[in-house]
């Protein structure tokens, strides 16, 4: 798996494995919402301290570490929690050969004003949409 983000679309996120799946993750922030995302050894309903790899944060997982690793296309969770007042997370599992089951999660904690969009695409064809 690979992570793109910057240039001119500094605002968006897109994770994409060797077999063509795609999530692309929208994290334009507004005001005093927390839209994020952090790839954990386990689902989560919590967002902080959890991690291996967060975004603008520290990490324990390197693009190496990452790189053998694919979505497991079937498998999508919503996630609920509290703390995300009225936004949410959803997760997504990444398996590789030989190596942990890693979960990459993506959220948005609001006040129930600031949407932010994910996209799950397979080669091309979009099977899930939503907003976070």
């Amino acid at each position: 798996m690979m992570i793109f983000t910057g240039g001119e679309w500094a605002d968006k996120i897109n994770f994409v494995d060797e077999n063509n799946v795609l999530v692309g993750y929208d994290m334009c922030q507004d005001c005093c919402e927390d839209a994020d995302w952090f790839i954990s050894e386990q689902m989560h309903k919590e967002t902080d301290g959890v991690y291996l790899h967060k975004h603008g944060r520290g990490t324990k997982l390197t693009a190496e570490d990452l790189k053998p690793y694919v979505f497991e296309p079937n498998f999508f969770v919503g996630i609920e929690d509290s703390e995300l007042d009225s936004g949410g997370m959803v997760a997504f599992r990444l398996v590789a050969k030989g190596k942990p089951d890693l979960f990459l999660h993506l959220f948005n904690a609001h006040n129930g004003y600031y949407g932010h969009g994910f996209e799950v695409k397979i080669s091309g064809e979009t099977i899930h949409k939503d907003t976070l």
